[in-house]
Formats: structure tokens, C-alpha cells, sequence
């Protein structure tokens, strides 16, 4: 494999937070995230140990997201030694200090410690999100991120990958091609653009199976995978329902048409198990030629039709309704009529109403109707034991 054969990965918000200083930054869901304050965002780390004295570093690789007009400087210095000259506050003199605890004194502002990067030979480079690093040489490594954003959309960094040690397309060439020993020589960084091109294509292949998993793989991918699954209207899942609807998705189209696709489905929207009536359960039913208008009134009146009933707190609004709609007709056999009836915990004669799920009853208890209230008509609940009343 052409890269470092090691690296050091920070996509976690612990990983962000440990040994380094932070200022106007936020996290959400892990990633580095600038604030909209008109301040600049400073990220500066601790020390980043390769663990071998003149350690030649070899690629960063971040993943952000710039808005037009914002600015990332990055600055990078490596050194085998924490020990640094900086200029004293007295006079013209330097001292002699500790680089690592410079940056996390909480005495020194945070612009001055930009400026002690500065004052000591860091490298910095602007908007840049992959680096080669041959310039760089030392056991320590720290890495300095100033955002500069004035934008609405903010600025967020997703994740660092530092790889190291250096390794080159030269060293597999003929020794004709080293005789220039510099780590940076011409061919050595003509040569890094093919090889930061193939060593994305081969993670990329190794990282395959891992795309492919519904649990781990990355928002927009798992946006392709739902479209190549033929899942429609992906935005009105949320992330996490359409993972589990990927995962489930194969299940489901097996048995697409029938009763148990269209509860399946059903369950991965709302999460709760729907009541599936077909017109033809209730048709072979005593009651039907007794009330055959009420019953088809409710269910329908021909086999075609299928009712699916949900309680109304797992459909709040008339947005959720149609959206819901939606997903059972994904699902649904082509010339069947999907009747969708939202449980109201109202009580209407001759509409949905079922006991257990939105009418109940108690024992020991009367509804009855208060005639000692001329002026109004008042149901009380009464105890059938003592007859006590309670109003309701």
C-alpha cells in the first residue's frame, strides 16, 4: 500500500477535545463546527507522537466543508523537541519555553499563541483539505486550524487523518531515479499526485463492504442506496428510520403487495403495528347484512379495498397523513384502494371506534346523564357501588 504505514484519526468529539485548546468552536454530532459571531475559531492540538526522532510525516487529509467567502488556515509544525525560543515580554530577549505548555496556558491569548506558530516556522496553507507533508520532519506534530467565516453557513470539519511515515512511488523506482535525496525533490511531489489519487481509489475499494452497511455508512450514501432500492421521497424518513428501512428493505419487497409488506412498512414509519382490515374480512362477517351500509361506509364497498388503521398521536397533521399515504402505496398491489383511517380519541356514531384502542371499559362505572342541571345537559361518571358522582 503506497501510504503511511500508520495514522492518527480525529472523528470524535473526545478525539477533538483531548490535549488541545478550542476557542468560538462548537461540535455537533461530532463534527468541528464554527460559530457565527463575526470571531475567528481557533483549533489548536496537542502533540501528535509518531514515536521516531525525525519522523518524515507524509499526508493530511480533512474532510470540511467551506462556505464561498470563508477561510481555513492551516499551519503544521513538527520538531523532535517540545522546546521552542519565543520572544520575552521584557525586551527584545527569547526565552526559552515549552511548546505544549504555550498552547495550553489559559494566560496567553489565543491569537498570540497563532502568532508563537508563526514566530517558529510553521508551515500554513489556506482552504486546503489534502496535504503532503514531506517538508515537515520531527517526532512531534501539531496541527493549528484557523477559521475565518463571516458566512451564514458555517464551517465544519468532519474528521483529520494524519498518516505518516513518508513513503513515495520514488522508493519503488530504479536507484537511478534517488539520486536527489530530498524528501521534497520535484519527482517526489510530481509522483504524490498520482499516488494521493490511487491511494484514494484503493481505500476506497477496501472500504466497499463498509458502504454498503446501512449502520455505518455516510448520510449521502445512504441516500443513493435508498434510491437504488427504488425507496422514493427519502427526505421524509429521517436518518435513522431509513437506515432501518435499507435494512428491512429486501423483506419487505419480497412480500410487496400483500397485508404483511404494507404492516412491515407501516411499523418502520410510524413505529408502532398497524390494524389492516380487508373489505372482503368484514364481508364474510353475521353483522355485514345486518349493516351493510354503516360497514361499508367504514371499509369500503368493494374487495379492492384495505383499511389501515393508526392511533392519531403517530400522525399528528394532515403533511404526516399524506406522507404516510405515500409509503403504503409504495407497497401496496397496483389496483388496490388504501383506505388510511386516523384512530381519533373523539367518539363518533357510525365512524372508526374500537374498544382497546380508542374507547375503553372500566368496571364498577356508569356514564349517565345529570337531570337535576336544567340549564345544560351533563355526563357524569358514577360509581356503580357507592353513587358517587364524578363530573366529566
Amino acid at each position: 500500500m503506497a501510504s503511511g504505514a500508520k495514522s492518527f484519526v480525529i472523528n470524535r468529539e473526545s478525539d477533538w477535545k483531548e490535549d488541545s485548546v478550542i476557542s468560538n468552536l462548537c461540535f455537533k454530532n461530532d463534527i468541528l463546527v464554527s460559530q457565527n459571531n463575526g470571531e475567528n475559531g481557533i483549533y489548536i492540538s496537542g502533540a501528535f507522537d509518531s514515536g521516531q526522532p525525525e519522523t518524515v510525516w507524509h499526508r493530511l487529509r480533512i474532510d470540511m466543508s467551506i462556505p464561498g467567502g470563508a477561510v481555513v488556515n492551516v499551519r503544521l509544525y513538527a520538531s523532535d523537541t517540545s522546546e521552542i525560543w519565543v520572544p520575552s515580554s521584557m525586551g527584545n530577549n527569547r526565552v526559552k519555553a515549552d511548546i505544549n505548555d504555550y498552547i495550553y496556558d489559559e494566560n496567553i491569548d489565543m491569537n498570540r499563541k497563532i502568532d508563537m506558530l508563526d514566530y517558529i516556522g510553521s508551515k500554513k496553507y489556506e482552504n486546503m483539505d489534502d496535504l503532503l507533508m514531506f517538508n515537515l520532519k520531527g517526532r512531534y506534530l501539531w496541527i493549528c486550524f484557523e477559521i475565518i467565516n463571516y458566512e451564514k453557513e458555517r464551517v465544519k470539519i468532519k474528521s483529520v487523518k494524519i498518516e505518516f511515515p513518508r513513503v513515495s512511488f520514488v522508493d519503488y523506482l530504479p536507484d537511478i531515479y534517488k539520486e536527489d535525496e530530498k524528501e521534497d525533490s520535484f519527482l517526489a511531489r510530481y509522483l504524490g499526485i498520482f499516488q494521493s489519487m490511487y491511494v484514494d481509489l484503493e481505500d476506497r475499494i477496501d472500504n466497499t463492504p463498509i458502504q454498503f452497511d446501512t449502520e455505518k455508512t455516510n448520510k449521502d450514501f445512504l441516500r443513493w442506496i435508498a434510491d437504488w432500492m427504488s425507496i422514493k421521497n427519502v427526505s421524509i424518513w429521517g436518518e435513522n428510520k431509513l437506515r432501518t428501512l435499507i435494512k428491512e428493505a429486501v423483506s419487505i419487497y419480497k412480500m410487496k403487495g400483500t397485508k404483511h409488506s404494507i404492516a412491515k412498512i407501516v411499523k418502520e414509519y410510524t413505529g408502532v403495528e398497524p390494524i389492516i382490515v380487508e373489505q372482503f374480512d368484514v364481508k364474510d362477517n353475521d353483522c355485514y347484512r345486518k349493516q351493510k351500509k354503516q360497514i361499508e361506509n367504514l371499509f369500503g364497498d368493494n374487495g379492492y379495498v384495505f383499511s389501515v388503521l393508526v392511533g392519531n398521536r403517530y400522525i399528528p397533521d394532515t403533511e404526516d397523513y399524506v406522507e404516510l399515504l405515500r409509503v403504503i402505496k409504495s407497497v401496496s398491489p397496483i389496483d388496490a384502494i388504501c383506505n388510511l383511517v386516523v384512530l381519533s380519541d373523539n367518539i363518533y356514531l357510525d365512524y372508526h371506534c374500537y374498544l382497546g384502542m380508542n374507547s375503553y371499559i372500566a368496571q364498577n362505572h356508569e356514564l349517565v346523564i345529570d337531570e337535576n342541571n336544567k340549564d345544560t345537559t351533563t355526563l357524569m361518571l358514577v360509581d356503580s357501588n357507592d353513587k358517587n358522582s364524578v363530573q366529566k
